[in-house]
């Protein structure tokens, strides 16, 4: 079951190479020798409109690699990121779920940009003015589903000033529906992407999560035909991460567009698991915290949303089923609060009544004072159509 679709066939998922600003390119020489057949504007370029371009446009979070003129100069600091697995930023390990919206790179695409960056990153064109020319590059503004049946401005006032750190605010927005409305989808479309990290829309009185805005997902899809039921007097909290651009100051304001089903249909179920908040103590290393539910009724997981702030390390969710049988659901070994990432399920699990839901993480605190964990790990389910006899494999 898809509960996010990525924003168009040509980008997948991704946003390789994120925050590279800071790195200084690497000179071109022009007697670098070429010992590769690997060139930017036939396999790079491929690679690049698949995992790059979400972020690495111009007027975007992250240095454009549109083109050959601009991705040459980073070539060796692009291959450097990869082998340090900082791009892309998705942190969830292989094996540990299977995931719609992985925006990791293959191991494949990792020898094409490898092989690339050592063998003297040539272009592969054969006029001068060709390395100028972009390649194709969708555009990331539309309404993927088309024009919203609502739209409700976000923190219009907010500025983010140049070269500020990473921060999150929340805003409580109104939808003014005049009646009961099923959601089948929302997008956020950020005025200034420099600027915004992520969005995510919760239901103001319960906390129920809604969807999450990346630059990699930009439409959040309940799962199958379920749609959550809003009330006309619905309040809605917007939780966006901020971080300063280089560039100068940017706005922080949105436009949250709302989709709904034209009749009433099932609303997916919603779990979350939210341990006490736990000090950890300055220049403390892996702290744990740990919390956990049991399932009262077999349902099936399609997506799930951890928040786990400043300091994470690293995180794991396991399914502990009645029958004893252990399902690891999703373990983040290098997880960067900067980047949280929802993780869409691609064969729901399923859980059967009785089942033991635990979520584990651990934190660093390198800073002279106490750190405040207060991990949560958001969940959306549907029914099972029967309980299962055990946990899937």
């Amino acid at each position: 079951m898809t509960w996010f679709r990525p924003i168009g066939a040509a980008l997948i998922v991704g946003a390789a190479a994120v925050g590279y600003q800071l790195l200084e390119p690497e000179p071109v020489y022009s007697h670098v020798p070429i010992t590769t057949k690997i060139v930017f504007n036939r396999e790079i370029a491929q690679i690049f409109q698949k995992k790059c371009f979400q972020c690495h446009t111009d007027g975007n979070v992250a240095m454009a690699l549109t083109t050959y003129k601009e991705a040459r100069p980073w070539a060796v600091a692009i291959k450097e990121e990869i082998l340090e697995r900082k791009m892309p930023p998705w942190s969830a390990a292989g094996g540990y779920g299977h995931f719609t919206n992985d925006m990791s790179l293959t191991a494949r695409e990792i020898s094409l940009i490898l092989s690339w960056a050592d063998g003297g990153a040539p272009s592969g064109v054969l006029l001068v003015d060709e390395d100028k020319q972009p390649v194709f590059v969708p555009s990331l503004t539309s309404w993927e589903q088309g024009e919203p049946d609502e739209v409700v401005k976000v923190a219009e006032q907010t500025r983010v000033a140049a070269g500020s750190p990473f921060r999150v605010e929340r805003f409580e927005v109104n939808p003014a529906l005049k009646q009961a409305r099923s959601l089948r989808a929302l997008q956020f479309n950020p005025v200034d992407r420099k600027v915004i990290r992520y969005a995510a829309v919760y239901e103001t009185r319960t906390g129920r999560w809604l969807g999450t805005w990346t630059p990699s997902s930009q439409v959040s899809l309940q799962p199958g035909n379920f749609g959550v039921e809003l009330n006309a007097n619905t309040r809605l909290t917007v939780e966006i991460g901020y971080r300063g651009s280089p560039d100068g100051d940017g706005s922080g304001a949105g436009d949250l567009g709302f989709y709904f089903w034209v009749k009433p249909t099932q609303s997916p179920g919603f779990l979350s698991v939210t341990p006490a908040a736990t000090s950890v103590a300055a220049e403390k290393t892996n702290e744990r915290v740990r919390g956990e539910i049991t399932i009262k009724a077999a349902v099936n997981v399609t997506a799930l949303w951890p928040k786990l702030g400043s300091g994470a390390k690293s995180f794991e969710v396991t399914a502990l089923g009645p029958d004893g049988t252990v399902v690891p659901m999703l373990w983040l070994n290098n997880y960067r609060a900067e980047w949280p990432t929802p993780y869409v399920l691609r064969d729901a699990i399923a859980l059967p009544a009785g089942t033991r839901l635990v979520m584990t993480a651990y934190y660093d605190n390198a800073e002279a004072k106490a750190l405040v964990a207060a991990p949560a790990l958001h969940l959306v389910t549907v029914p099972a159509a029967r309980p299962p006899a055990t946990l899937a494999p």
